[in-house]
Order: C-alpha cells, then structure tokens, then sequence
C-alpha cells in the first residue's frame, strides 16, 4: 500500500511517546495525508481451500442478507419478548408461556452444503488538487469486500486424570466438524487539506465489519468415566457473529521554521466498536436406554451422565458496545546542542464498554410422551407441541448469575491520561544517548451484576493507578558500519477491560468461557535489551539480541472450579523472560558471484530466530489455589504445578524469507517459511497437564507479475498457504487432545492501476 502508507517503524524497545502498557513491541503505521498523484486501482480474486472448496459442509437457514454481512431480523429476540424483563418472563404462567415460547424462529435443523469458493474484491481511489499559494486538497479512499467459507474437521479427545502419576482415562472420543462463512466489509476514505508546506489537516474516516456464521457438529462417544462404555452423541452450535469497528479522526501537522523546525502534531479521535452475537442455538442428542437419540435437557439424566455435552437446547442472544475517545499532541524540537532532539507530548484516552446476554432454555416438561425427545428440533419446536404444552422454557438470565456466576449484564470503563518528555543526543561523535520518561493516571472502573446481585455491589471494582515510566538507550557506533544497543525501560501490563468485568464471554476459536476477575491488579515490567548491528551492504544487516524481562503480578490464567470449563485471569507471583534474537537480512548476487546473466541478482534473504525461556512462579510461598480471590466467590482448581513456562509463549520462534524480484520483468516472488515452538495453549488444573500446542512449521508461496496495459498497468497475483499441508496438534500429558488439518489455502487475482 504504498499510496497510503507514508511511514513504516517497528520497534522492540519501549520508548516514553508510546503508552505504558507495554511489553513486546509495538508497529507504527502513518498514512498519507495527500496522495502524490491521482489514481484508481480494482482488484479480484478467486481461490479456495483443499479441505473445503469443492466438498460438502454443514448449514442452517439464515437470513437474506448473510452473504453481506448483516442479519436481517431474523435472529433478533422476538418483539413480544423484548417488551419483558427476565424476572417478567418468569413470571408468566402457562398456556401464555406456551405462545412465548412458539414465538421464536424455528430454526434449528442442520442441512449439507457445496462448499462455495473464496471470492474477494476491493477498490482504491486517490485524487489530488492543487491550488495557488502552494495549496493541495486530497482525497483517499479504499474499500474492500471477501466472503471464505472453510471447513475444519478435528478429532477430539478429553481426559480423567487419575492420580499424580499421569495416569488418566479418556471420556470424550469426538469428530468436530467446523463449517464457518467469514465475510469481511471494510472501508476508509480520508480527506486531506496542505495548507501550506508546513501545515496539513487531515480526517479520517474507518469502518471495519467482519461477520462469521458458524455451525459445529460434534459426534462419537461421551462418558463420565471411560470411554470404551461410552454413549453415542451428537451436539450442534449455531452462532452468527457480527463485529464492527468505527473511528472518526482530525490530525493536525504543524512545522514552525521560524521556530528552530518545531513539529507539532494533534489528533482527535472519536470510534467504537461492537459485538453482536444474537441467537446462539446449542443442543445435543444422546442415546437413551431405548437405542434412539433423544434431546438432552434438565428433565433428563443423560447430561448429568456425559462430559462436553450441551446441558439444554438453549438459545443465547448477546450484545458489546464500545465507546472510545482520544485527544493528544506531540511536539518535536531539533536542537544544534549536541545534535539533539527534544519531545513531548500529553494523550487523554477514554474507553467505555457495556454488554449484555439473554439466554432461554427448553425443556420436555414432566408427562410428555417420550417419542417427543426422539424429534428433530424443527419437529420437536413446532406450535404443535406448544400447544400440547409438552415443551417449557425459561429466561436463564437470571438463574445462571444465581447459579454460577455467569453474569448477564456489565459495564467497564479505562481512562488514561499521559504526559511524556525524551531528550536523544549525540553526546559523542560516536555514542547516541536516548533518555525519555512518561507519566500516566489511569483509572479502571468495572461491574457485572443480575440474578441476586445487585449493580454496584459484590462485582464492583474500580482501581487508580499511577506510574511513572522511565525509559533509555545508549548507541555506541564502535566501528563505521557496526554499532551495538543498550536499552532499559519499566512498563506496566493493565488487565483489559474483558479481564477485569465480571461476566463470561464464549471465545469464538476454542469455544471455552472466559470470565473476567474484578480482584486483578496491573503487573510490572523491568525490561533490559542489548542488540549487537552490523550494516554490510546497502541493504545487507546483521544483528544478534539479548533480552530480558522480569514481571511483577503477570497476568496469567486458570481454570475456575465448576461444571464445565471457564477460564479466568489472575495475577501470579512473579515472572522471568529471556532470550536470544539474530536476524540476517542479504541481496544474493548470484549473478555477480557466478558470472550469470544479470537476472540473477534479484534475489534476497532475510531469516530470524528467537530462542525464548519464561518461568512462572505463579503462587506465593505458602500460597494454594484457594487463596486466590475470583469474582463470583469461586476458585481456581488446584494448580499441576507452581512452575512452567508463561502461557502462549513459544521456545524458538523462527523466520524464512526468500524474494526475488526484477522490476524489468515485472516478477515478484515469495517463499516464506514460519516455525512456531511448543507452548502451552490451555492450562491444566489438578492432576491434569497443561494442553500443548506442538511445534509447526509452515509453507507459504507468493507470485506476482506486473505489466504495463497502455498508459495503465495489470497486476496478476498468485498466493498459496501452508503448502506443505501441515496439521495443528494440540496434546495433554502427551496424548491428543485435538488434531485437524487447517489445508492449503489458495488464490488467484488480478489488479488493475489507472
């Protein structure tokens, strides 16, 4: 994107211009104000998937507008409901209960699909005026439209550890069956006014949409204890997923030549964001004594008898707004003394968050002839047998914040405000000093609350903080062309707004709960960095780091004691991570070194490894698991161990990147290889391992040919990845605990530049 794109900066080092919560690193992308000059660029591709173009999935029926993204209605609480508030719809009696309940979409049977290719289109504009007085008006605009359809087949295994020793029986032998429409919509347009050379105005305008429509089947064998006598199941998710992210953005450029070149910047920003995942269907069906399936519900025993299994047909209808709000400045003097350079700046950022969930729950209620259960569900929720006031419903919105503590309301709230100063000087011909400071006061306010807790109470947290965060480097250029780095800094971690509110959230990747802790605290960051640089060419780099960081309080995660599995965050003892990074980046002259034809030398490499240690302490001498507070009065199931490495953290991490390109020739071609280390994926609790995402290495290609078309250009694009067709793994105390086959994904484009 290098009409939009005006700077590019990635950096592994904190410095005081960037907020505090930091612990990696951080990619700083500045767009144009102006394009340089006008154009108009379309592009379409087509591929597909060797796991699911071409083949069969599974669907439901949705609603009109589902391949654009949008739910048309149909998945909305039904208006007679809407008017009542859980405790209202308790309270109504039957036969009404009966037409609340035969007011919901009967929607729930599964259906096959031929698996559609993935499509994709965007269009890019860019439109420049200039006037007298050496002023420009600009426009920029971009918008971009993919609908993918993927099919993920996985076999699932879960497990009764036994003892300490290792010893487990499995419980859960499953085929899940994952088809998934992803559509993403997005668009920018930004307009931009040089009012002079020195000073520019520019605003932006985002609008981000990704919407995902989900059905999972999962099928085999469930017990309560082994297996091997286990009961043939059959469970179904059903859930459309709408999120969108907006932004409204006035930035300011200034250059003040009469006052020593003094750059001031200033930004406004004004966005949100949101989540909406209305009706969620889930349901299962087991065996019952009589050899047919029958639906599961609390009427029954079955659910009390099989572990990952849907309690109830259950329909969840759910909603997240976020609000964000930003002002800020930086200001930028150059300064002959020392060859220097001074900064500074203040940010006032504020983000509000509000969320609710609805769930209904079905049930055979007591007299019902049993064939009933033997239904599908379009034949089991028919008017029929709500008429026959065989089937009850209930609005468990209330009974489950009661219950387990999942509560169905919340809202959160993160104010920060920043100041920030850096000094960088050249304090010797060959030595660059960087010395920087930010201050930061945050407030974090969080609730979650129904059933039997009130707003404002047992959920309600609010926490200030305030940090003073220094940072500095030193650059010694020891040699013309080779230097080494000195870096140390302190930052802090901040729970999100997600990990500290006390409600529960379903992630849409492994389908675990994930509630909030209102007892988390911030952790604190001690970073120390030495980089060793050696520039060989014009574009040739080595280089060979060292990093080491010890954190207070880190933010990890467990499991909660009860039925089912939900995860939770709270703060460890302490942590440590260090490591090793060596990056090589080189033109291969084969032309030159072998006497071939020039072609030859357009190609080049560039390669990165990390080796990465990190230990968690994660309680405190003479701590347990109990000790722990967690919202809703639960606790952590008991630890497999105080020690291990920090979650989601890789051991060796590597990078392979070989291109070639000849701009004669219009040719660009990639081979990029990625290796990701084990590291744990999900913890254990009790006698159970830790889960483990096993080493993976992956393939990917790129081709791209570029020729002129008149006074305009065509581009042809060919991509594929994972080549090699590698499979994720996943394993617990060394047996499977998930294993599928992502494919080979592919495509084929052309883009075309006028």
């Amino acid at each position: 994107k290098r009409q939009i794109v005006k700077s590019l900066l990635v950096q592994k080092t904190y410095s005081a211009q960037y907020p505090g919560d930091f612990s990696g690193g951080v990619v700083d992308i500045r767009t144009k104000s102006i394009p340089d000059e006008d154009y108009f660029t379309a592009k379409l591709s087509i591929g597909g998937n060797s796991e699911t173009t071409g083949g069969d999935g599974i669907y439901y029926k949705g609603g009109e507008n589902d391949n654009w993204g949008w739910d048309d209605g149909t998945r909305k609480v039904p208006l007679n409901i809407q008017r009542l508030t859980s405790e209202e719809f308790e309270d109504t009696s039957y036969p009404e209960k009966s037409n609340l309940g035969a007011s919901f979409y009967n929607n729930w049977d599964i259906y096959d699909k031929d698996m559609k290719p993935i499509y994709s289109g965007e269009a890019e504009l860019g439109k420049r005026f200039d006037f007298n007085y050496g002023q420009s008006f600009g426009i920029l605009g971009n918008v971009k439209y993919t609908n993918v359809w993927n099919n993920t087949i996985k076999d699932i295994a879960r497990y009764e550890f036994t003892g300490v020793d290792g010893g487990s029986n499995q419980t859960v032998d499953y085929t899940r069956w994952i088809t998934k429409q992803t559509v993403n919509l997005s668009g920018f347009i930004n307009l931009g006014w040089e009012i002079s050379q020195d000073h520019t105005l520019s605003l932006t305008a985002l609008n981000l949409r990704q919407s995902e429509d989900e059905v999972q089947q999962d099928r085999g064998l469930s017990s309560e204890d082994d297996v091997t006598d286990g009961t043939p199941v059959e469970s179904y998710r059903l859930q459309w997923t709408e999120n969108e992210i907006t932004s409204l953005s006035l930035n300011g450029e200034h250059y003040f030549t009469n006052l020593s070149d003094l750059l001031f910047e200033w930004r406004i920003v004004d966005g949100g964001g949101s989540r909406e995942a209305p009706d969620t269907r889930t349901y299962t069906y087991a065996e019952d004594n009589s050899g047919n399936m029958a639906v599961v519900h609390p009427g029954n025993q079955a659910a009390g008898d099989l572990r990952d299994v849907f309690q109830a047909p259950d329909r969840n209808y759910s909603e997240l707004d976020d609000e964000i709000e930003e002002i800020g400045f930086d200001i930028e003097l150059p300064l002959e003394f020392l060859d220097s350079v001074i900064k500074a700046g203040y940010s006032d950022y504020e983000r509000t968050r509000e969320s609710e969930d609805r769930l209904f729950r079905f049930e055979l209620r007591p007299g019902t002839p049993q064939y009933i259960a033997w239904m599908t569900p379009q034949q089991l929720f028919r008017d029929q047998n709500w008429i026959d006031q065989y089937l009850g419903v209930r609005d468990f919105s209330a009974g489950q914040a009661n219950a387990s503590g999942i509560f169905p309301f919340a809202e959160s709230s993160e104010s920060v405000e920043g100041f920030y100063g850096s000094w960088d000087a050249q304090v010797l011909p060959t030595v660059r000093v960087q010395l920087g400071v930010r201050s930061e006061d945050t407030e974090i306010e969080a609730d979650a609350w129904g059933g039997n807790t009130e707003q404002g109470t047992d959920n309600f947290v609010t926490q200030d903080y305030s940090d003073t965060l220094p940072a500095a480097s030193v650059t010694w250029e020891f040699l013309e062309n080779m230097q080494v780095r000195f870096a140390w800094s302190e930052t802090v971690n901040r729970p999100s707004l997600l990990e500290i509110t006390g409600s529960t959230l379903r992630n849409p990747d492994d389908q675990n709960l994930y509630r909030g802790n209102v007892f988390l605290e911030q952790a604190e960051v001690e970073n120390y960095d030495a980089r060793w640089e050696w520039y060989f060419g014009a574009a040739d780099e080595m280089s060979l780091g060292l990093f080491y960081k010890e954190f207070t309080d880190p933010i990890e995660i467990a499991k909660v004691q009860a039925q089912g599995d939900i995860f939770t965050w709270f703060n460890a003892d302490s942590a440590e991570l260090e490591g090793v990074e060596f990056d090589v980046r080189k033109d291969l002259f084969f032309a030159t070194w072998f006497d071939l034809a020039p072609v030859w030398d357009g190609f080049r490499q560039q390669a990165t490894v990390s080796w990465i240690d990190s230990d968690v302490t994660l309680l405190d001498s003479g701590e347990t698991a109990a000790d722990i507070p967690l919202t809703g009065g639960r606790q952590i199931s008991p630890l497999f161990s105080n020690e291990r490495q920090m979650t989601g953290q890789s051991d060796v991490l590597g990078n392979l990147l070989f291109t070639f390109q000849d701009y004669d020739l219009g040719i660009t071609a990639t081979l990029a290889y990625n290796y990701t280390g084990e590291r744990i994926i999900l913890v254990g609790d009790n006698n159970a391992p830790d889960i483990i995402e096993e080493a993976r290495g992956r393939v990917d290609l790129l081709f791209k040919y570029l020729l002129p078309w008149g006074d305009n250009e065509l581009e042809f694009e060919a991509k594929a990845a994972n080549v090699t067709d590698e499979e994720v793994e996943w394993t617990q105390g060394g047996q499977l605990y998930e294993r599928w086959d992502p494919g080979i994904t592919y495509s084929l484009g052309v883009k075309a530049r006028f």
